[in-house]
C-alpha cells in the first residue's frame, strides 16, 4: 500500500513538497520519491510514498513511466498478471504498477478501468496529450482527495498531505460531522476540498475539471434459487480471497467471531498453502466482547492466533493518533480498536484481510428491519401527534428519539433515528441558532429512495460504507503500515449481491446466503448468536475514566455551540441518559 500526492502550478518548493509527502509516511515506509515534469509548460510534482508487497524490487518504486504516461498509484490489482497475459503484455517487473501503465497505453481509459479487479486510487499523467487523470475504485477503499484554487492544483491520499494555508473549516461539513459522524459523499472537512466519489475519475487539462462515474450499481434482478445463491456467492468468495492472498510478504485475517470475518478466515485458511495467522481485539466488557468466540472459530480452522484486549487507558493513548491519522473529525469509536487490532497486526505480518462489507451486501444490519417494521406498526395509528408529544416527555433516550418521526412519519426519519447521532431535527440545541441558518434535511447528501429494504442498503453502500467503515478500515490499518483487503467487495461480489431479490437474500434470515456458506466450514454453534458488532463501551467510560476529559472538551468548545444544551446531557448521561455518541462527536471536534 502507498501514498500519492500531486501539486501543479505551485508556489511551494520541492522542499516544502517534500514535507508534506512525508507526512503520508506511515502508508508507505518502504521507499520515498518526488519528481518534477513539465504540464501546459507549468511545474508538476508527482509524490509516492511505497509499502512494497508486490515485487520488492527498487525497480517497482514510484513515480513509474513509459512512453506515453507517468503514474503514481496506491492500492493493488489483483488481477494483473490475468491481465498481463491477455495483452501480451511484457514487463521488466512484476509489478502491478508496470501492469497498469502498459494496460493504459493499450487500451486507454474506460477500457483499462473495467477490466481492473482491485482496490486503487491512480494518478496517470498523459506527457503526451497534456492531461492528468485521478481514478478511484469501485466501492471507494482507498482514499483520494482534490482541490483546485487560484490555479494551483493538489490531489493527495490523505487530507495532511494538502498545503495548511488551504485548510478552512466548512460550516456545512461540521453541522453533517455531528449528525452523521462522518462527513459524506464528495465533500471533507474543510471548503473547497474534496474527494474524488467511489467509481469516478476526474480529468484535468491545467485549467479545467470534468468528472466521469464508471460504474454504479445495476437494479435489475436475476430469477435464481437460494441454493443457486449460495453456490454463485461462495465461488466468488473463493475466487476473491484466492486473489487477495497475492503479495511477496506475509499474509493475515482480523477475525472477529462474527459471521463475515469468519467466513473470510476459514476459506483463506483452506485457500491458503500455509497455516494462516489470525487477529482479534477483546474487551473485558463482557457484552463487547467477542473475543471467545473469535478464540474458537481459530482454534477450529488452525490458525495461529493473537489477541489484545482494549481498555480505556487505550483510547487515553490514542486520542492524538486518531486526530493525526485521521485528519478530519471522525465520530466512528471502532476505529480505536481498528487501530490497535492493526498494531498488533503489523507486528506479524504485513497484509490482513478484513470481513468488511457483508451487512450491506447482503443485509444484516437490523436497520433495516427497524425501519420497515416500525413504518407498517406507526402508520396504522390514527393519533401520532399526541403519541409524540408522550414520547418527548417520558425521560427515556430512546422514546425521545421517536418523537420526531412518528409525527412526521417518513422511512428516512425513521432510518435516521437509527443510523445518526444528531438527529436533524435536534441541530438546533447542539448548535447556537445564530450558527444554524437553515434546516438540513438531506445531511447525506443523498437524492435516492429509503423506502425498500433494498434502498436502504444501497444507501449504506454509496455513503455509510465508503464514508465511514472504509475510511475507519485504511486509516487504522495504513497508521502502521499495514495493508487491510477486503474481498467480500471485490466489485463481482458486489454486483452479484445486489442481482438478488430480497426474498432470495433473506430466505432464512439476515444474511443467510453467507451463513450458508460458513457453515460448510464451521458448526452453527460456533456463529449462531445475536449480532455484537464491533462497539466500544463509552457509555460507561463516559461516566468514569473519560469524564473529565469530556467535560473539559465541553468548556473549550467556541460560540458555535450550545454550551448550556451541552451541559445538559452532559448531566442526564451522567444520570443514566445515554449521549455516548453525540458526545464521542465533541470529542473530536477540531
Amino acid at each position: 500500500m502507498c501514498s500519492i500526492l500531486g501539486y501543479f502550478n505551485t508556489s511551494l518548493s520541492y522542499k516544502k513538497i517534500q514535507e508534506y509527502n512525508q507526512k503520508m509516511s506511515h502508508r508507505g515506509p518502504d521507499n520515498s520519491c518526488i519528481k518534477e515534469y513539465s504540464f501546459r509548460g507549468k511545474k508538476l510534482f508527482l509524490g509516492h510514498n511505497r509499502l512494497a508487497i508486490q515485487d520488492l524490487d527498487i525497480k517497482a518504486n514510484q513515480p513509474m513511466e513509459n512512453e506515453k504516461f507517468i503514474i503514481v498509484f496506491n492500492g493493488e490489482i489483483y488481477n494483473h498478471f490475468d491481465l498481463r497475459y491477455e495483452c501480451g503484455c511484457e514487463c521488466e517487473t512484476r509489478s502491478d504498477t508496470e501492469t497498469l501503465l502498459k494496460l493504459f497505453t493499450k487500451y486507454g481509459i474506460d477500457k483499462t478501468i473495467n477490466k481492473l479487479n482491485g482496490m486503487f486510487a491512480i494518478a496517470l499523467f498523459d506527457k503526451l496529450n497534456d492531461k492528468l487523470y485521478l481514478i478511484r475504485d469501485r466501492v471507494g477503499i482507498k482514499p483520494l482527495y482534490y482541490t483546485f484554487q487560484k490555479d494551483e492544483f493538489i490531489f493527495s491520499s490523505e487530507l495532511k498531505g494538502i498545503r495548511d494555508e488551504l485548510k478552512e473549516v466548512s460550516e456545512d461539513s461540521l453541522i453533517k460531522f455531528m449528525s452523521l459522524g462522518y462527513i459524506p459523499n464528495d465533500k471533507s472537512y474543510y471548503k473547497n476540498i474534496y474527494k474524488l466519489k467511489p467509481a469516478h475519475y476526474l480529468v484535468f487539462d491545467g485549467k479545467d475539471i470534468t468528472t466521469k462515474r464508471y460504474w454504479n450499481l445495476s437494479k435489475n434482478k436475476i430469477d435464481i434459487s437460494f441454493n443457486e445463491a449460495v453456490e454463485e456467492t461462495h465461488r466468488l468468495l473463493k475466487s476473491s480471497i484466492k486473489y487477495r492472498l497475492l503479495a511477496d510478504v506475509e499474509v493475515g485475517a482480523f477475525l472477529s467471531g462474527g459471521i463475515d470475518s469468519s467466513l473470510v478466515s476459514t476459506i483463506m485458511a483452506k485457500e491458503s498453502e500455509k497455516k494462516i495467522k489470525t487477529f482479534t481485539i477483546g474487551f473485558k466488557e463482557e457484552e463487547f466482547n467477542e473475543a471467545k468466540y473469535a478464540k474458537r472459530i481459530a482454534k477450529h480452522i488452525g490458525s495461529e492466533h493473537y489477541e489484545y484486549y482494549f481498555n480505556s487507558k487505550d483510547v487515553l493513548n490514542l486520542m492524538e493518533k486518531i486526530d493525526y491519522y485521521y485528519d478530519e473529525p471522525f465520530g466512528d469509536a471502532s476505529s480505536l480498536p481498528t487501530m490497535l487490532l492493526s498494531k498488533v497486526t503489523k507486528n506479524e505480518v504485513t497484509v490482513a484481510l478484513s470481513g468488511d462489507g457483508g451487512d450491506e451486501l447482503f443485509l444484516g444490519y437490523d436497520r433495516y428491519f427497524f425501519t420497515q417494521n416500525y413504518y407498517n406498526k406507526l402508520k396504522k395509528i390514527p393519533f401520532k401527534t399526541p403519541l409524540s408529544k408522550i414520547c418527548e416527555i417520558i425521560p427515556y433516550d430512546k422514546c425521545k428519539k421517536m418523537a420526531y418521526p412518528i409525527k412526521n412519519l417518513t422511512k428516512e426519519n425513521l432510518y435516521s433515528v437509527v443510523s445518526t447521532s444528531v438527529k436533524p431535527w435536534e441541530l438546533g440545541k447542539l448548535f447556537n441558532d445564530e450558527y444554524i441558518k437553515e434546516t438540513f434535511l438531506h445531511l447525506q447528501e443523498y437524492d435516492g429512495s429509503f423506502e425498500t429494504m433494498e434502498d436502504l442498503s444501497r444507501f449504506d453502500f454509496y455513503r455509510y460504507l465508503p464514508d465511514d467503515i472504509l475510511v475507519k478500515v485504511d486509516r487504522a490499518s495504513m497508521a502502521y503500515s499495514l495493508e487491510a483487503r477486503v474481498p467480500i467487495l471485490d466489485h463481482r461480489i458486489v454486483e452479484f449481491a445486489y442481482s438478488l431479490p430480497k426474498s432470495i437474500k433473506l430466505q432464512n434470515g439476515p444474511k443467510s446466503i453467507l451463513k450458508e456458506i460458513v457453515y460448510k466450514y464451521v458448526t452453527k454453534e460456533l456463529i449462531d448468536r445475536p449480532k455484537m458488532g464491533f462497539g466500544v463501551p463509552l457509555k460507561k467510560w463516559f461516566r468514569n475514566e473519560l469524564k473529565d476529559i469530556l467535560l473539559d472538551k465541553i468548556n473549550s468548545l467556541d460560540e458555535r455551540f450550545n454550551k448550556d444544551y451541552l451541559y445538559k446531557i452532559f448531566d442526564a448521561h451522567q444520570k443514566g441518559a445515554n449521549y455516548e455518541y453525540i458526545l464521542w462527536n465533541l470529542m473530536r471536534i477540531k
